[in-house]
């Protein structure tokens, strides 16, 4: 097998072939068709991330693949069978059977592989921020990964979306949408106000952070929620809580990788949600861009320096 392993902060990653792993009683054995690339894994491999992994370790938390092999006691797995699960960049990999989740046929591998770290993001965001169906969300960074997927599942619950992004480039990848703001021609306060006739937004996805941040809150309608979900402007933002006071808004930290590691079967919950909108077509992510694992640390170079818009994928 082949695997993408980081053995020095700030140093390109290395690919390494190792053999295969051998399925334990209840495991799967899964031959990778795609992994799953997010912002943090390239924050992790450059020393810049909360957690940081004793080195060498293998960066990357999501896939797809199919089935090669079962443990004794899997009976209701045959080889073949399209999967999704939890695991690092690799070609081949072993996962305990509750891990492992059928990919509906609406979803291709790629799709499926990047699925489950963003949606659930979002998904775990709008619970928390009680989003209903005549509301309206202003994404920032609306056409990166968690951008995509809070529009997607936005919409999905109904709700008006106005997509922000830095270019005119960019919003044309956000699809469908209720308004556009390019920030960095347009006044975001001044424009989120216009396209809601002066009421402001109910909900504020912020992945972005940086010098956004106070522009952003300040769009908000009274009562309305601002979501900090991440800081990829790579500045975390000072906000003027006169601003959180004056119109009893509230602002909600989302941080689901940590609320996931310690809620494991509300995530599975979660999880089996996406899959099921995915299976109805409430729910499209976007087919993302490819990468092989021997470009790895160009995929990892691109995502720090937002040159991907959308998804990406590394391929074995």
């Amino acid at each position: 097998m082949k695997s993408v392993v980081c053995t020095a902060i700030g140093e390109p990653v290395e690919v390494r072939t190792s053999p295969d792993p051998i399925p334990g009683p209840s495991e799967v054995l899964v031959r990778v068709t795609a992994c799953g690339l997010n912002y943090v894994d390239a924050l992790m491999c450059a020393g810049g991330y909360q957690i940081k992994p004793e080195l060498p370790f293998t960066p990357g938390s999501e896939l797809a693949g199919t089935v090669t092999a079962t443990g004794e006691d899997v009976h209701d797995l045959d080889s073949g069978h399209r999967v999704l699960t939890r695991g690092g960049f690799a070609s081949v990999v072993v996962r305990p059977r509750s891990s492992i989740h059928s990919i509906p046929s609406t979803l291709t591998e790629g799709q499926a592989a990047t699925l489950w770290q963003s949606y659930s993001t979002m998904l775990f965001a709008y619970t928390r921020a009680d989003l209903s169906s005549d509301e309206t969300v202003l994404v920032l960074g609306a056409s990166g990964g968690i951008g995509r997927a809070a529009i997607d599942l936005a919409h999905s619950r109904g709700a008006r979306v106005i997509a922000a992004a830095s270019s005119g480039e960019r919003l044309q990848a956000c699809g469908e949408v209720f308004g556009r703001i390019n920030y960095g021609v347009d006044d975001l306060k001044v424009r989120a106000r216009e396209l809601t006739e002066g009421k402001g937004v109910d909900v504020v996805v912020d992945p972005v952070g940086g010098n956004l941040a106070d522009a952003a809150l300040r769009t908000l309608d009274y009562m309305g929620r601002y979501l900090v979900i991440g800081f990829a402007a790579g500045s975390i933002p000072q906000l003027p809580i006169n601003q959180i006071l004056l119109r009893n808004r509230n602002v909600l930290g989302i941080d689901w990788g940590a609320w996931s590691g310690s809620h494991s079967e509300a995530q599975e919950d979660n999880l089996r949600t996406l899959l099921d909108l995915a299976e109805r077509g409430s729910i499209t992510p976007m087919e993302p861009h490819t990468y092989d694992f021997e470009d790895a640390q160009t995929a990892l170079d691109d995502l720090m320096n937002r040159r991907v818009i959308g998804k990406a994928i590394l391929v074995p």
